[in-house]
């Protein structure tokens, strides 16, 4: 039977990559489809910054278009907290992070990136912050010690590897920016358009299931 893995570049920080969950949601529900959540680390290193006044006239204008076209929402914990403050770091390597963490524990890397999105953009928490982590964790069920320190691990060695990668399936895909996606099929991959999917999550299961089915 042909496998197939779906190819997910995206950042914690990425408005439209919160904007996709729907279409991720849709792809978990496929038979035969692994998703494979990839970090760029768009904030990362000496990317890293604070929220500041600049980086939300930056994103506030996109975060419109991003409901209206997906229909997610940002709550008002997100508006008018946590974009408000001046000490909220954004650091994408702690996030992704998590995800490879839960990833590495259980498999459950894409279900603890989406939980991160959530915490961030509807509950206005700090998703760099080592402590909200953990206890994003704890409500999906790891032990906290354990999830520490295999999210510590990965920060100390692997999480640049892993960023190294996903910029390699960056440049294979041709991709700009993020979210990108790619299906790969028993070695060959095809490129989706975002956009053509955005405002149907449904459309990209069915055309996800199509080409499984045909490869089959």
């Amino acid at each position: 039977m042909s496998t197939a893995t779906l190819h997910y570049l995206y950042d914690p920080f990425c408005g439209w990559c919160y904007g996709a969950a729907p279409m991720i949601s849709a792809a978990m529900s496929v038979p035969g489809v692994h998703v494979q959540p990839q970090g760029i680390g768009m904030l990362s290193g000496d990317k890293r910054r604070t929220m500041s006044p600049e980086w939300r006239d930056f994103v506030r204008p996109h975060e419109t278009r991003i409901t209206f076209y997906s229909k997610q929402t940002f709550g008002d914990a997100y508006v008018n907290g946590l974009q408000e403050r001046d000490d909220v770091v954004l650091d994408s390597s702690l996030p992704i992070a998590a995800m490879l963490a839960a990833e590495a524990l259980s498999g459950r890397g894409v279900e603890m990136l989406k939980r991160l999105q959530v915490a961030y953009y509807q509950e206005g928490r700090a998703i760099a912050d080592i402590a909200v982590i953990i206890d994003v964790a704890e409500v999906l069920g790891y032990d906290p010690q354990t999830f520490e320190g295999q999210l510590l691990a990965l920060l100390d060695d692997g999480i640049e590897q892993h960023l190294e990668s996903s910029h390699a399936v960056m440049r294979r895909m041709g991709a700009q920016g993020v979210p990108a996606f790619a299906l790969e099929i028993d070695g060959q991959w095809e490129v989706l358009a975002f956009g053509h999917y955005l405002s149907r999550p449904e459309l990209f299961r069915k055309d996800l299931e199509a080409r499984v089915n045909r490869a089959a």
